[in-house]
């Protein structure tokens, strides 16, 4: 079977690789291919595979050149499912699979979770419990919708992820530092084009955490299991960890408000990743997203249930079943971690980890002399993770406290005089 995959993320490159070990072939559409082999230590590999195809399009972010891309791909080699696992280009994918007649997200519905605001505006008045928020499409507009919803409030771009760009604001100096940053901000490379909406929304306090799903065929609406998501101190939301389980005592609260916001904005394929914050009068929605969670859970999901999600968003996307990978016995969590300042990796050591009860891996992405900012902005910064297993999450989290402090990051930082 012939699948195209519209751009990937890093991880997600095992997603490829995994299709190419089954004997399928793999078409990768990017607008920068080589940012994967600088990314994934599984690219260069996949990429060499027979199977494997790579085409570089400076046009890939637009969605009327990309269709008639896959069309003319289409007609040389029938594809047989079209799918991503990047957050930019989930419209893309649902657009090019309704034209090529394959299974895929409506475009709607992609739209819906795609942009933050079509999905405020959406669920407005259905009963589904958001935060107050206030949309402007224009940016001289933010100052008057910041004093409408006030402060302290949450500002983040429409189309964003990886929590680029989204800030708390406690004052007007923050604002005022806001506006100026987000002046310089015209894209988000690799050909993603930044839409002008914004999203002010007042500040909920909370636990953030998600469920993971997946809608089958007519738009059942599975729900797996859930992620917790420790976040980085203010102003920044930076996701420093991740623990796949069930149990939490608000799951089937989450579960249900889950199922009826699909249905509401009309997500009806595909796995899907929606975050809650956990305030103080109940769940209240934070985001969708119309894809399979990224990051390193999947493979937090693998460890716990045996089934490899990855392939599983393919099997979907050729019109198959996909094997659901419900939270086993087994809890599986991970850490990232990033840079105390801003300097050139040295190296990274996972000596000291080994012998730890439940280590399960780790991975630095950063390799020596390469120069790494401070941990302070998005996920982005993050330069590696580290993976532990335990009877519960309560347990998995300590487990990968206790491993951050047996990593031996070593750096070179210029000493200013």
């Amino acid at each position: 079977m012939h699948i195209l995959m519209i751009e990937c993320n890093p991880n997600g490159i095992a997603g490829i690789a995994n299709a190419l070990e089954l004997g399928h072939e793999v078409t990768l559409v990017s607008v920068d291919p080589d940012f994967y082999l600088g990314a994934s230590p599984l690219a260069e590999a996949a990429y060499a595979h027979p199977n494997c195809h790579v085409v570089k399009s400076e046009q890939a972010f637009s969605i009327d050149e990309l269709i008639a891309l896959a069309t003319d791909l289409h007609a040389e080699r029938p594809i047989h499912g079209v799918t991503t696992y990047s957050e930019y280009h989930t419209v893309h994918t649902a657009s090019v699979a309704k034209a090529l007649g394959l299974p895929g997200m409506s475009v709607e519905g992609a739209r819906n979770a795609r942009h933050k605001h079509l999905t405020r505006l959406t669920l407005d008045g259905t009963g589904i419990r958001q935060p107050r928020f206030a949309h402007v499409a224009d940016v001289n507009d933010i100052e008057s919708a910041v004093r409408e919803v006030g402060f302290p409030c949450v500002v983040k771009p429409s189309d964003g992820t990886a929590s680029l760009h989204v800030l708390h604001l406690k004052d007007e100096d923050d604002l005022t530092a806001y506006l100026a940053e987000l002046a310089d901000v015209v894209d988000y490379g690799r050909g993603v084009v930044r839409i002008p909406d914004i999203l002010i929304e007042e500040f909920v306090t909370g636990e953030l955490i998600s469920v993971e799903s997946c809608v089958l065929a007519k738009g059942e609406v599975v729900n797996l299991g859930l992620t917790d998501r420790p976040l980085s101190g203010f102003p920044h939301f930076i996701e420093m960890g991740a623990t796949y389980f069930s149990g939490h005592p608000l799951q089937d609260e989450l579960f249900a408000m889950t199922t009826g916001i699909l249905d509401e904005l009309g997500v009806d394929f595909g796995f899907i990743h929606t975050e809650f914050l956990l305030g103080p009068d109940g769940p209240v929605l934070c985001e969708v997203n119309g894809r399979l969670i990224g990051g390193i859970v999947p493979t937090l999901m693998e460890i716990s249930s045996g089934v490899d999600a990855y392939l599983q968003v393919i099997r979907q996307a050729l019109g198959e079943t996909p094997e659901l990978p419900f939270p086993g016995r087994t809890t599986a969590g991970g850490h990232w971690f990033g840079a105390p300042i801003a300097g050139t990796v040295d190296s990274i050591g996972f000596d000291g980890l080994a012998e730890l009860p439940g280590f399960h891996g780790a991975q630095a992405y950063k390799k020596p002399g390469t120069e790494v900012s401070r941990l302070s902005k998005s996920n982005f910064d993050w330069i590696g993770h580290i993976i532990f297993t335990g009877e519960g999450r309560d347990e998995v989290n300590k487990r990968c406290e206790e491993g951050l402090d047996a990593i031996d990051l070593r750096m070179k930082v210029e000493v200013a005089r």
